[in-house]
Formats: structure tokens, C-alpha cells, sequence
């Protein structure tokens, strides 16, 4: 019983809107950038003609993957990408 208190007490103290980060993770734009035009260019030929807009799933798919891809520390980030 002590200890979920205690692991109670430390989640509570950690999860306090007080405590402010210091170094925000952000995402790096240049290396977004990069990352989504690499997917993009991995994809093979489409169809000509499709009944369905499947390329807007295939975009989302490269963009969510080069925006989770491309978070990292503020202060790793050169001025021009943030």
C-alpha cells in the first residue's frame, strides 16, 4: 500500500502544470522536409486513373511519418529550421 502511494505522490508531482521544460522537443523542419521527400520518392509509379483519391492517404502517411520522425530538442535545432 505504501508503494502506490508513494508511485501515487511521484506521478502527481510530475504530472504538475508548474513545472515547465526547459528544452521543448519541437519538429525540425529541414529534416521533416527531407524525411517527407524521401518517402515520397520511395513510392512507386501510381495509376493513371484511379475511382478513388488513394494519394491523399499515401501523403498523409508520408507526412505523419516525417512530422513524428523529425521531433527532437529545440537546442539541437539550427535557427533556420525551428
Amino acid at each position: 500500500m505504501k508503494k502506490l502511494i508513494l508511485v501515487s505522490a511521484l506521478l502527481l508531482v510530475a504530472c504538475d502544470s508548474k513545472v515547465v521544460e526547459k528544452d521543448p522537443q519541437i519538429s525540425d523542419q529541414c529534416l521533416r522536409r527531407e524525411l517527407f521527400n524521401e518517402c515520397m520518392k520511395s513510392l512507386p509509379a501510381g495509376p493513371v486513373a484511379t475511382h478513388y483519391n488513394d494519394w491523399d492517404d499515401v501523403v498523409s502517411e508520408c507526412r505523419g511519418y516525417a512530422w513524428s520522425t523529425s521531433v527532437r530538442f529545440r537546442s539541437v535545432i539550427k535557427k533556420e529550421c525551428q
